[in-house]
């Protein structure tokens, strides 16, 4: 009997959209719309993006689909089982509450989820009234190579520490780039706290965000004022449970005071040392974790991934020492975009659940903002 097909709708023809599935050098599919056209239960029935010529593309490779100039006549002529968002940052909310309100099964929104925590959680109060399921496109939840990662930490013994780095050109933090998300803690620093996230999170149960009280700093007058009467000024705020209250080091700030080099450090129950190190100096992009335990070790980055075990030292009688765990390999294809996918169709089929949801993306988000608040 032929399996159900699920129709589609995609939100933005861009680079992570569309383009991508165009780069030779890239593990394909890399797009929403090549993940989507790859997978036998998705039909992709419509799309729609604001700028003509990126829309003129797509629709040239996919003739069958209908474009719509924006997702607001999309909503109100077509209806489909899964609506893809794949905008710029500083358009999430609002698109992803448009979508929700249309009503699909399911929607596929890229990361991170929003701008700040306050958007996200205007998402959050959405999806709940309108009792909508959303996936995160945090990729490297769906990827083989670090699902394999994860496996293999039970073979390492204790984890003694947790090195996530990220290296690019693109400035940390620049705070007159807020509106657009235009920096590198939020537009790829979302995609390492998550895989660190990941590799934390016990039996596939997530951390949490819960609200609390932070002392506020006050400066100049007002600081003096308030001492003076012996108040003390606290906002509330959103912290992830598992990762929270970092200690800062390593902030390197160029000459107009933008964050182009900083280190977070943690510690949790499940490991005492945690870094999160992200820098906007590199002249070359560079992802990767390194994960430590006592009895092994695993590196995993994009485009390798190595397993280390404790054997007795080749070069020292009487000493163990790490050596690679050749019965260990690496999967071939990592299917990040193609297993996310069919992530979407295993849920809406009602076998598994999602890997990667609205709260998982709220949980990271919730750790870049407290790091963001400390680099002000």
């Amino acid at each position: 009997m032929a399996r159900k097909k699920y129709t589609a709708a995609l939100i933005g023809c861009g680079r992570i959209g569309y383009s991508l599935g165009l780069d030779k050098k890239r593990e394909q599919p890399a797009s929403h719309t090549m993940a989507l056209k790859n997978n036998s239960r998705v039909k992709i029935i419509a799309g729609c993006d604001t700028d003509q010529t990126k829309l003129i593309h797509w629709h040239d490779a996919n003739k069958k689909a209908i474009v719509y100039p924006d997702s607001a006549t999309l909503y109100s002529r077509t209806k489909t089982d899964i609506v893809t968002i794949a905008v710029n940052e500083n358009a999430h909310m609002r698109e992803a509450i448009d979508a929700i309100r249309s009503k699909p099964r399911l929607i596929i929104l890229e990361k991170p989820v929003a701008l700040n925590l306050r958007e996200a959680e205007r998402i959050k109060e959405e999806a709940d009234e309108y009792q909508v399921n959303i996936l995160i496109n945090h990729e490297r939840r769906f990827a083989e190579d670090f699902i394999a990662a994860k496996k293999y930490m039970s073979r390492i013994g204790e984890i003694q520490s947790i090195r996530a780095e990220l290296c690019s050109s693109l400035c940390v933090y620049n705070r007159a780039e807020e509106k657009t998300g235009a920096y590198s803690l939020i537009h790829d620093g979302t995609h390492l706290v998550d895989a660190v996230l990941f590799f934390l999170e016990e039996d596939g149960i997530p951390s949490e965000v819960k609200k609390v009280p932070v002392e506020k700093e006050n400066k100049g007058l007002l600081k003096r004022a308030e001492n003076c009467n012996e108040e003390i000024r606290t906002e509330i705020r959103t912290v992830n449970t598992l990762l929270n209250n970092p200690v800062m080091t390593g902030v390197f700030r160029d000459e107009n005071g933008n964050v182009r080099q900083m280190s977070a450090h943690y510690s949790t129950e499940k490991c005492p040392d945690v870094s999160i190190v992200i820098s906007g100096r590199s002249r070359f992009f560079g992802f990767e974790i390194d994960i430590t335990g006592t009895e092994g070790r695993i590196c995993i980055g994009n485009g390798f991934l190595k397993f280390y075990k404790r054997e007795k030292s080749r070069l020292y009688s009487g000493f163990y020492s790490l050596q690679s765990d050749r019965r260990r390999k690496s999967p071939r294809k990592t299917l990040y975009f193609a297993n996310m996918v069919q992530n979407a169709v295993d849920f809406l089929d009602g076998k598994k659940p999602l890997r990667s949801t609205l709260q998982t993306g709220i949980n990271a988000l919730a750790v870049l903002e407290e790091i963001k608040e400390k680099l002000k």
